[in-house]
């Protein structure tokens, strides 16, 4: 069996930065690129909650 090659970015989900997380992954939507991973940290404070995180993005983009 064969298996594909993807290629993707990973956008981190810090929310001090803004728009930082769709800055990111908009690029990689206008790249491309197969996937965009987020890391899913509950206990940080500083991070997006990743489900809605991803919701938000896959929303703003072409390939969502």
């Amino acid at each position: 069996m064969t298996l594909p090659v993807l290629f993707g970015a990973h956008v981190d989900p810090v929310w001090g930065e803004g728009d930082q997380p769709l800055r990111y992954d908009l690029q990689a939507d206008r790249a491309g690129l197969d996937l965009v991973t987020i890391q899913d940290h509950p206990y940080q404070q500083a991070f997006h909650d990743t489900w809605t995180l991803m919701a938000f993005l896959a929303a703003r983009t072409e390939h969502g």
